[in-house]
Order: C-alpha cells, then sequence, then structure tokens
C-alpha cells in the first residue's frame, strides 16, 4: 500500500506561524513510509506564485512523490485568481485547489468560493476547504449549498470539522455525496465513527503538518479497522479523488 498525505504544506505561514521546508516533508514521509504527499502553500503566503514553484520543483526532483494544490487567496480577483489557478493545473500538473475559509476570510457559500469551484469544475479537480476552526467563516454546514451547487465537482472538508465541529460535518457528508472528510485534527474515536458511518471510501488521512504526521497515521492504525478499510483511508479515497484511482 502507498500511504497518500492529502493534506500538507510548504513555506511560511504568515497567519498562524510556522515554517515547513522541503526536507521537513521528505524526512517525515521516510520516516512514516509515505508514499505520496498533497502539498500546498500555507494560508497567507505572500507570494504564492514563488511557493507553487517550490512544489512543482519538489515534484520534479522526487516523481511521483509530490503533487500540488492550488492555495491562494481568491479575494484576489477572477483575473488573477484563475491565471495562477490555471498556470498550476495545466502547466505544473498540480491536482486540486484550496479554499482556506479563515485564513482567507471566505464563506464557503458566496460567490467567491463559487468562483474557485468553477474553475474546478472546467479542469476535472477537487477542491479542499477548510473547516472547522476560524467560525463562522469554517462551519462545514456552510459547504452544503456550494455542493449542491456543482454536484460533478468532489468538495474535500479539511480538518472534517476540527473536532469540534466532525458532527456537522459528518451530517455535511451525509447529506452531499459528493463531500469527503479528511480528518487531520480529528479525535481518533471520531475518525472510527466517521468510517463507520460514512465507509472508508469517504474518508481519507491528512497530516496538515509533517510533525503531525505519526500522529494521524497511529489514530488509523488504532481504531480497529479493517485491512481493506484501512487502504481506503490511508491510500484508497485519495488515490480517486486525486488521481481518478491511479496511485502514482
Amino acid at each position: 500500500m502507498k500511504i497518500i498525505d492529502s493534506h500538507t504544506h510548504l513555506g511560511e505561514c504568515q497567519i498562524y506561524g510556522g515554517v515547513v521546508t522541503e526536507n521537513d516533508l521528505i524526512s517525515r514521509m521516510d520516516a512514516n513510509k509515505v508514499g505520496v504527499s498533497i502539498v500546498q502553500p500555507f494560508p497567507g503566503e505572500l507570494k504564492p506564485e514563488r511557493c507553487h514553484d517550490r512544489i512543482a520543483e519538489l515534484a520534479r526532483q522526487h516523481p511521483g512523490r509530490f503533487f500540488g494544490m492550488v492555495h491562494m487567496n481568491p479575494h484576489l480577483g477572477r483575473e488573477v485568481y484563475g491565471r495562477e489557478a490555471i498556470r498550476c493545473l495545466r502547466d505544473l500538473k498540480f491536482v486540486a485547489l484550496k479554499i482556506h475559509t479563515a485564513g482567507h476570510a471566505v464563506f464557503p457559500n458566496s460567490s467567491i468560493a463559487s468562483m474557485v469551484a468553477e474553475v474546478a469544475q472546467d479542469h476535472g479537480v477537487p477542491v479542499m476547504i477548510h473547516t472547522g476552526s476560524g467560525v463562522p467563516f469554517a462551519l462545514p454546514s456552510l459547504v452544503i449549498p456550494l455542493a449542491k451547487s456543482f454536484p460533478s465537482v468532489t468538495f474535500i472538508l479539511a480538518h472534517a470539522g476540527f473536532a469540534i465541529y466532525t458532527i456537522e460535518a459528518q451530517i455535511v457528508a451525509a447529506e452531499c455525496p459528493n463531500v469527503i472528510l479528511e480528518t487531520s485534527w480529528c479525535l481518533t474515536p471520531d475518525v472510527a465513527w466517521l468510517v463507520g458511518e460514512l465507509g472508508a471510501e469517504r474518508v481519507m488521512m491528512g497530516s496538515d503538518l509533517p510533525s503531525n504526521l505519526p500522529v494521524e497515521l497511529a489514530k488509523y492504525s488504532s481504531i480497529g479497522i479493517s485491512a481493506s478499510e484501512l487502504h481506503e483511508c490511508l491510500c484508497g479515497t485519495a488515490s480517486r479523488v486525486f488521481f481518478k484511482g491511479h496511485t502514482p
């Protein structure tokens, strides 16, 4: 099984603090036997285009191990956001888009979020949406109108409500079949509950930070799910969402 970390970052975070380097990502992946990471800039990255280029270079140097996720402030406008998103998706071969609701003050039920979803729909890629911390922007339930308006787009609820709003995230996923839950920072019993309620094919592992990777993997190894369910959560779900089922 090639483990896929569906949510991690590179660069410097201007909003929450912290720095992640290329070596941080590689060393943690190697230590925890992770085969693939989906990498994005942090929210508030001052030069997201430059960070996108760093991610692309990391992917070039390590073929099949790193894939990019477009992450920049959509309030920059349709022209600026669209131009960079298309550059990343077409030229740099990125595999997803990210909306950081709290970090960039974006309501998921707003026109600016719909603009991002339109880009995703046009290019056949999923959209990850930050949920949990940063209410009211990050309320999982605010994703419901967006998910229903764009049924062909897969939406990934990052952090699956961030422990506090996990139940709400589960309700969103139950209501919207095009919603997947990424479980970084969720309580361990809640991860097991989500798998039981939704099925392993609707749940995926993400670390958010390299230092948190072993913790997230430990949650899945300790919740008593079957080998096939574990494979789905650590590999299968992400493979379908990001790579149409063809694990790199």
